[in-house]
C-alpha cells in the first residue's frame, strides 16, 4: 500500500474513533441535561401547585412550559413524538401527579424532550459537519504534503532501481525530513563506495591481465632459454655420442654430461611447476611446505629467518592451504624486494579453531602512500578473504608486521606427523 493511502486510512480511522467517542460523550451529556431540565420542570410545577395561583392559571402555565406536558391519566405512558425508538430519555422520569393546594384538584405531568432533542440534533449535525469538513481538509492537506515531501524518496527508489543496471547515480534534492535525508546520505555514500570499488576492480583486472601477460612471457623465456637449451644440448650430445662409438672414454663422459643435463631439466621443471601451482602441498602438507619454502628463500636471499611453531592437528583444506601458502610466499617476496631487511621472524601457531601466522622483519618499512604499486598487498588481502581469514599489516621505519588468521577444523584423530609431513 502506498504511503499516502496508508496515511489517509489512518487519519480516517482516527477521525472515526474520535467522532464515535465524542458521540458517546454527547449522548450521555444530552441525557443528563434532559433529566436535569425535566426534574427542574417537575419541581417548578410542585412550587406553582403549592402557591396561591388559581387552578386554571396553573394549568395554563404548565401548558406553556416546553419541558412538561399535561396528562389526564398516568397511563398509557407519555411518548414524545421526537424521541428515537432506540433511546427513551423519559425512562427514568415517570409521570408525576400534581395536586392544586387551593382547589384540591389533581392532574398528571410528564417530561417533554422534544425541544431538547431538537437542540441536540442541531448540535450533532453541526459537529458532524465540522468533523467532515475537517476530515476532508486534513486528508487533502496530508496528501499534498506527503506527495510533495516524498518526491526525494521516489527519486531515491529510482536510483536504487538503476543500481541493478550498474548505474550509480542519484540526482535527488535535499529534504528537511531527517529520516529521508539520512537515507539519501547513506545512498550517496553507498554509490560512491560502489563506484570506487568498480573502478578499482576494473583497474585490478587491467593490472592482473598485464601481470598474467608478463608471467606468460617470463615462463616462455624460462622454457626457451633454460629448458630449451638443455634439451638442445642433450640432443647434440646424443648425436655426438652416436658418432663416437669407438671411443669408450668419450662415451662415458658424454653420458655423464647427459645425466647432469637431465637433472637440470628435471629441476627446471620442478621450479616452473612450483611457480604455477604448489603441487607439493598435497604431499608435504601446509606447514612443511611453508617451512621448505622459507628455507629455500633463506638460502637464496641470504636473510636470516627465525622460525617458531606450536601447532595442533587440523584437517587439510586444499583451497585454504593454497591461499595461505601464497600469502606467505608473497610476504617473503616483498621482504626480499623492498624491505632491505637482514632478519625475519616467523611464528606459526594453531589452536582448535584457527591458524595464526606472524611475519616480522627489521626492514625500512613503508607507508600506504608510498607502498609499491604492484598487486602484492592487494592480492594478499584478497587471498585472506578467500580463505575466510583476516590479514593485518602494520609497518613503520623499524620494520613490518604481518598477521594472518584463518579458521581451521580441529581433528584429534590426526597425529603430529600428518600436519608436519
Amino acid at each position: 500500500m502506498l504511503a499516502s493511502n496508508r496515511i489517509t486510512l489512518t487519519v480516517v480511522m482516527i477521525f472515526t474513533g474520535v467522532f464515535s467517542l465524542l458521540s458517546v460523550v454527547m449522548f450521555l451529556q444530552a441525557n443528563a441535561d434532559i433529566q436535569k431540565e425535566a426534574r427542574a420542570a417537575f419541581e417548578q410545577a410542585k412550587v406553582l401547585a403549592d402557591s396561591d395561583i388559581p387552578y386554571e392559571t396553573l394549568r395554563l402555565l404548565l401548558q406553556n412550559n416546553r419541558d412538561v406536558v399535561l396528562l389526564n391519566t398516568p397511563s398509557p405512558a407519555f411518548e414524545s413524538s421526537q424521541t428515537s425508538p432506540l433511546v427513551d430519555f423519559n425512562a427514568s422520569l415517570p409521570p408525576l401527579e400534581i395536586t392544586h393546594r387551593q382547589s384540591g384538584k389533581s392532574f398528571w405531568i410528564a417530561a417533554n424532550t422534544d425541544a431538547e432533542l431538537s437542540e441536540i440534533s442541531a448540535t450533532v449535525i453541526q459537529v458532524l459537519g465540522i468533523f467532515f469538513i475537517a476530515l476532508v481538509v486534513t486528508l487533502l492537506s496530508l496528501r499534498y504534503a506527503v506527495n510533495s515531501r516524498l518526491k526525494p524518496l521516489a527519486k531515491l527508489c529510482e536510483g536504487l532501481n538503476s543500481m541493478t543496471t550498474g548505474k550509480y547515480q542519484f540526482n535527488g534534492d535535499a529534504t528537511d525530513i531527517a529520516e529521508i535525508q539520512t537515507l539519501i546520505d547513506h545512498y550517496n555514500s553507498l554509490t560512491s563506495n560502489l563506484q570506487a570499488k568498480e573502478n578499482q576492480v576494473v583497474s585490478l583486472r587491467k593490472r592482473v591481465a598485464a601481470i598474467q601477460e608478463q608471467e606468460r612471457q617470463s615462463l616462455a623465456r624460462e622454457l626457451h632459454d633454460n629448458l630449451g637449451q638443455l634439451i638442445t644440448g642433450i640432443t647434440v650430445q646424443t648425436y655426438m655420442l652416436s658418432q663416437q662409438r669407438a671411443h669408450p672414454e668419450y662415451v662415458a663422459k658424454a653420458c655423464e654430461q647427459i645425466q647432469q643435463q637431465c637433472r637440470e631439466v628435471h629441476q627446471g621443471m620442478k621450479e616452473v611447476t612450483s611457480q604455477l601451482y604448489p603441487v607439493f602441498l598435497t604431499r608435504l602438507g601446509l606447514i612443511r611446505s611453508i617451512q621448505q619454502a622459507t628455507q629455500t628463500w633463506q638460502d637464496i636471499h641470504n636473510i636470516n629467518v627465525n622460525w617458531q611453531d606450536e601447532f595442533h592437528p587440523f584437517e587439510a583444506h586444499p583451497e585454504r592451504d593454497t591461499q595461505v601458502y601464497r600469502i606467505v610466499q608473497e610476504a617473503l617476496n616483498n621482504i626480499a624486494k623492498h624491505a632491505q631487511a637482514d632478519q625475519v621472524d616467523i611464528s606459526l601457531t594453531t589452536d582448535t579453531h584457527q591458524l595464526q601466522i606472524l611475519i616480522r622483519d627489521n626492514g625500512k618499512g613503508f607507508s600506504p602512500d608510498t607502498a609499491p604499486g604492484g598487486l602484492g598487498l592487494e592480492s594478499m588481502q584478497e587471498r585472506a578473504t578467500l580463505a575466510n581469514g583476516t590479514l593485518t599489516i602494520h609497518s613503520s621505519n623499524t620494520g613490518t608486521h604481518i598477521s594472518l588468521s584463518v579458521p581451521v577444523t580441529f581433528n584429534k584423530e590426526l597425529n603430529h606427523a600428518y600436519i608436519a609431513r
